[in-house]
């Protein structure tokens, strides 16, 4: 019989946990390649206690970023892939399969503040007509 810290240990799967750091050194089925498919290929996800968008980048791959814009939080399930990257809704912040912010509409000029902001993202395969990531 496993006590309550064993059994936590071995079954919580979140960020920062045991089990989910071992999960996450694996590949992990994220979708069927058919919900890329089509005018819209963005798609929401939940894969080990996170919450993640996934949609084919411009050159086609898949690319699997975080859900919530670190702007305002705005749900980028609803974004739109365009200029090679998926674009929050909201205020127009440019996401690449990295993770990394290639625009933000709003700044001035020659700012560079979108070069320090990063979203979570995990490498994507695709595999058979399934994504793994």
């Amino acid at each position: 019989m496993l006590s309550r810290e064993e059994n936590e240990r071995l079954t919580r799967t979140g960020r920062g946990s045991p089990a989910g750091g071992l999960l996450r050194g694996y590949w992990q089925p994220a979708a069927l390649s058919e919900e890329l498919n089509g005018d819209r290929p963005v798609a929401a996800v939940r894969l080990l206690g996170e919450d993640l968008v996934l949609f084919r980048n411009g050159d086609g791959k898949p690319a699997l970023i975080g859900r919530a814009c670190p702007h305002r939080g705005v749900d980028l399930a609803y974004g739109r892939c365009e200029d090679g990257g998926l674009r929050c809704p909201f205020h127009g912040w440019l996401f690449s399969s990295d993770g990394s912010c290639l625009e933000q509409p709003a700044e001035p000029e020659g700012s560079n503040f979108h070069t320090r902001i990063r979203q979570l993202s995990y490498p994507c395969v695709e595999q058979n007509g399934m994504v793994f990531a």
